[in-house]
């Protein structure tokens, strides 16, 4: 009940906020000539109004299994693949030039595509809000810095088809096929851009959270994340609406299943129409290591997004 109170207290104060008036700034970021190709990995710490949101799909190649043994019989698929779908959007609202509140939603799942995936790893999905404040503490001519405070709330659904099967077999009185774990994290983080010159950029990012672990039964715990991104604005090069980012964040904190077997590694690749300073629209080259996977080891997924950004 208190966790639900103060979610909600977090989201009243949220809306009061974004009616104070907006910033004078309704444009992309940008730094002495130099306008950012912003991404979602690694966001940018220049205080803007926008709206966006993004949906895609990544997919990993076929991998092994050891032979899944289920009530003494051994089942003779021994290969499958992993399928990954995302789908975010985001709200921020500057209601002065040093400090926007935003709130984000995100979806993202996880399915085995074949009888050997499926079986071991299940079905997962994981929903996220996300409240919070960005505050600028510094900005010159060609950096900036911001620090950035949220609240998060995910669940993350898990459809446990092997384990339901031997509940069955064994005879267990309550075989369990779905189980909700709700988590909530507090995190502050550091954000900083430079401006490297006119066509090129850069975007850090340093962060480190707090909270429920993803497996019930564990204690609170503290993870990290850290990003990187060189972006490239081709209209600042060759007067062509285009641009591009490079960006990798590295996350300490499993982002959909609930066992932590190690670090969440991303990579991305944007290419982004440029042609109007208040609209990016963009098509993403994506690539994920993981080991959310029974395996224990890194799984390598690649696949393509869509994403929509306006400012306001």
């Amino acid at each position: 009940m208190m966790r639900l109170r103060t979610g909600y207290t977090a989201l009243g104060c949220l809306f009061a906020l974004a009616l104070f008036p907006l910033s004078a700034h309704a444009d992309r970021p940008s730094l002495n000539g130099h306008t950012f190709v912003s991404t979602e990995i690694v966001p940018d710490p220049q205080v803007r109004t926008f709206i966006r949101n993004n949906i895609g799909y990544t997919m990993t190649p076929e991998f092994d299994y050891p032979p899944v043994v289920v009530g003494g019989d051994t089942l003779a698929v021994l290969s499958g693949s992993l399928a990954y779908a995302l789908l975010g959007m985001e709200y921020q609202n500057a209601f002065r030039d040093w400090i926007a509140v935003h709130a984000s939603i995100g979806l993202r799942t996880r399915l085995g595509t074949q009888a050997a995936s499926l079986v071991n790893e299940g079905v997962n999905v994981s929903t996220t809000l996300e409240l919070g404040w960005l505050v600028r503490l510094r900005e010159t001519q060609k950096t900036a810095l911001a620090l950035s405070l949220d609240v998060t709330r995910q669940t993350l659904t898990l459809i446990d088809l092997r384990q339901f099967t031997e509940d069955v077999i064994d005879g267990n009185p309550d075989p369990h096929l779905l189980d909700n774990v709700p988590m909530i994290r507090t995190k502050a983080g550091l954000r900083f851009a430079w401006a490297v010159s006119r066509p090129v950029g850069v975007t850090l990012l340093g962060e480190g959270s707090y909270g429920e672990a993803p497996h019930r039964g564990e204690s609170d715990s503290w993870e990290y994340g850290l990003g990187a991104s060189v972006d490239f604005d081709g209209h600042a090069a060759w007067d062509i609406p285009i641009g591009f980012a490079l960006a990798y964040r590295e996350s300490s904190l499993p982002v959909i299943t609930e066992a932590n077997h190690g670090k969440a590694r991303q990579t991305l690749l944007r290419i982004a129409y440029t042609g109007k300073p208040d609209f990016l629209v963009a098509l993403d080259l994506m690539g994920l290591l993981d080991r959310d996977n029974v395996q224990v080891k890194p799984v390598w997924s690649g696949g393509a997004a869509f994403s929509l950004r306006y400012y306001f």
